[in-house]
């Protein structure tokens, strides 16, 4: 349609030239022919060009509508092409796949990068393939991909370069997974500590108790950094559960509860200690007689504010049904009150 556009204008642009010199010409010869004359040659001029322009649009319309017809048109050539260039791009994978199916990966990853210009693709092809080293320098040469380049330098053993661009990334974490592999020890655990001091800065208490019991070793630390999330009421619950797995000495499990229950449990968190200890019950019996002297007690406080927490000591008593009927109407009682 645009070229027909295109040929129409050029049609109309001959036709004004055409005009104007006719007009010129009629122009000229007027200073020779009398008034009646000169005006019947305007006419005849007008009329003239018309019916050129209709004569040359109608022309133009049927070698357009014979052009479209017979597949020779711009738009044809442009199926045309695309058609043959689907034809060949399609060749190509199916010959990088056929590279991959045999494990040639370079060989696939050559044809991706090379002739179908596609760097991603290649990446994870190399990496798949186990060639790790390669897919960082595609990631970070042609996809300026500097984290997925340090996974892949570390995947490939290649931790100095991998330190490089975490330490680029501040990823310190893997700044201290870096050092530890290379046997730096004392580096090592400056990173992780930065680590942790980053986690503790945005009350990610239970992250950075991680980073302390498993990267650098310090159990003690991060039992004593869980309790202060329990005592900050910084994600304390979730504190205060890890704090009792991570207990070494189960025996002791329920002297754990009582000393927190008796030295860092206050009227706005035992709710949570009693949610928490629930989870302890049925670990043995001298943990099973404790979390229930602390439930009932717990339970008596808060029931006066709270009635419908009665029915949550169902779990002390889950063979006792009299004691769920006992639930049951007290809480009936309640409610006439």
């Amino acid at each position: 349609m645009k070229n027909k556009q295109s040929f129409d204008k050029k049609v109309i642009d001959v036709i004004f030239i055409l005009l104007i010199l006719k007009l010129i010409y009629s122009l000229l010869s007027g200073f020779y022919l009398g008034t009646s004359e000169f005006i019947i040659l305007i006419v005849s001029t007008v009329i003239f060009s018309l019916l050129l322009f209709y004569v040359l649009k109608r022309l133009a319309n049927s070698e357009f509508n014979s052009t479209i017809k017979n597949g020779n048109g711009p738009e044809s050539n442009v199926l045309l092409q695309s058609s043959v260039f689907n034809q060949i791009e399609q060749k190509y994978r199916d010959l990088a796949q056929e590279y991959v199916k045999n494990k040639e990966y370079k060989k696939a990853a050559h044809v991706y990068m090379k002739l179908l210009k596609d760097n991603y693709t290649a990446s994870n092809v190399l990496y798949d393939g186990g060639l790790y080293i390669e897919a960082a320098t595609v990631n970070l040469k042609y996809l300026k991909n500097e984290s997925k380049a340090a996974e892949c330098f570390e995947k490939g053993k290649a931790y100095k370069d991998a330190l490089h661009l975490y330490k680029k990334l501040e990823n310190h974490e893997k700044v201290g997974d870096m050092y530890m592999h290379m046997n730096e020890l004392e580096e090592a655990q400056k990173a992780y500590y930065t680590v942790v001091d980053t986690d503790v800065g945005v009350k990610q208490y239970i992250k950075a108790s991680h980073v302390l019991k498993d990267k650098i070793k310090a159990p003690e630390e991060a039992q004593e950094l869980l309790l202060e999330g329990w005592e900050k009421n910084i994600q304390n619950k979730d504190c205060l559960q890890a704090y009792f797995q991570n207990l070494k000495d189960k025996n002791n499990l329920e002297e754990n509860i009582q000393t927190i229950y008796d030295t860092k449990t206050i009227e706005t968190n035992k709710e949570s200690f009693f949610q928490v200890i629930k989870g302890q019950f049925g670990k043995n019996d001298k943990v099973n007689k404790t979390v229930r002297s602390i439930s009932y007690e717990i339970v008596s406080q808060l029931m006066d504010k709270k009635p419908e927490i009665v029915s949550e000591l169902n779990y002390l008593n889950a063979q006792n049904t009299s004691f769920a009927k006992d639930v049951m109407q007290y809480k009936l009682n309640r409610r006439k009150k």
